[in-house]
């Protein structure tokens, strides 16, 4: 599998996101924010999960992305602005987070891009369960969670992830 697979959830995972950030603490009575540049790196350390995906070798990469955040009603959404386009494209734009009270959270469906032993791709319907979690020092901890639901590659695969300020 290619580096741009595991990218397209997340911005994203795009599955993606790479920002400038200013959050607040959870117990502030300030809303929290993800504004500005950060550099996402994706693939920290050794995938895991039951599709043949979870082998395959990847390169780990970053990518910068500028992000914008806003709450209003009670719900505070932090939407990428700029950056590289999601790798795949059938992952739905723009990607957008939400606050859950501890995390940025952001779940999709799409198709993945399955490497096949003869190098080629097969479609496969999936969904990403993406998590960013801030950290003390300003960066964020991110997971990527994927659901390939048929296919070669049917199964679960999950990667690590970075946000740090750029």
């Amino acid at each position: 599998m290619n580096r741009d697979r595991l990218s397209s959830p997340i911005g994203l995972c795009t599955t993606s996101l790479a920002i400038a950030l200013s959050l607040s603490p959870t117990a502030s009575a300030d809303p929290p924010s993800w504004n500005g540049e950060y550099a996402i790196t994706f693939i920290v350390g050794p995938k895991s999960g039951t599709s043949i995906a979870a082998g395959q070798s990847e390169v780990q990469y970053t990518d910068t992305y500028a992000f914008r955040s806003s709450c209003t009603s009670g719900k505070c959404t932090a939407t990428i602005i700029s950056g590289p386009p999601p790798r795949n494209p059938t992952v739905p734009q723009p990607v957008q987070f939400t606050w859950d009270g501890s995390s940025w959270t952001q779940v999709n469906d799409f198709q993945w891009d399955c490497m096949m032993p003869d190098t080629t791709i097969q479609w496969s319907p999936a969904r990403a369960d993406v998590r960013y979690t801030p950290q003390a020092d300003g960066s964020l901890s991110g997971t990527l969670h994927t659901e390939i639901l048929s296919g070669a590659c049917q199964g679960t695969l999950d990667i690590n992830m970075t946000a740090e300020r750029a």
